[in-house]
């Protein structure tokens, strides 16, 4: 298999207004169901909150489906063990620990906090939520979908 660019879902497609039905290269002719799908029980508080606050706007836009409920999960998740790990770095002491010989370097901590906030904007790239994935994406106002004449061939 050759590496090349990701192929993108039909409704991105949409959104950006360059969907055509007769290409082969979609995937598949069918849209992904458009919709919030409903929050896990298992998020913790942080995440939940976070999933109501960004989840609906998706949804409005048209940029989630229902079946997308295990990626968003997973970047709610990391936004919200993000949020908590920033609350417990108050302070530059915070970030710094110390070896045995008495050198400073970055507390595990820190280090958690930076791989979980490379998650929360990968995944957040994923659905728009980056101004470089907002760039690649046209959202239509009130998340009324306009095709550009496209549904009707």
């Amino acid at each position: 298999m050759t590496a090349g660019r990701r192929p993108k879902p039909a409704q991105l497609k949409v959104l950006e207004g360059n969907f055509r039905k007769d290409r082969d290269n979609h995937g598949s002719n069918e849209q992904r169901p458009i919709g919030l799908p409903d929050c896990p029980t298992w998020l913790p508080r942080s995440a939940k909150k976070y999933w109501n606050q960004v989840g609906p706007q998706l949804e409005k836009a048209g940029l989630i489906s229902l079946l997308d409920q295990a990626a968003f999960a997973a970047h709610c998740d990391s936004y919200g063990k993000f949020e908590e790990i920033t609350k417990k770095l108050k302070r530059l002491e915070d970030m710094i620990d110390y070896t045995p010989q008495n050198y400073a370097v970055q507390s595990v901590y820190f280090q958690i906090r930076n791989k979980l906030w490379d998650q929360v904007m990968k995944s957040a790239n994923e659905f728009g939520l980056t101004p470089a994935g907002a760039g690649k994406v046209k959202a239509p106002p009130q998340g009324q979908l306009d095709l550009g004449g496209f549904e009707d061939i």
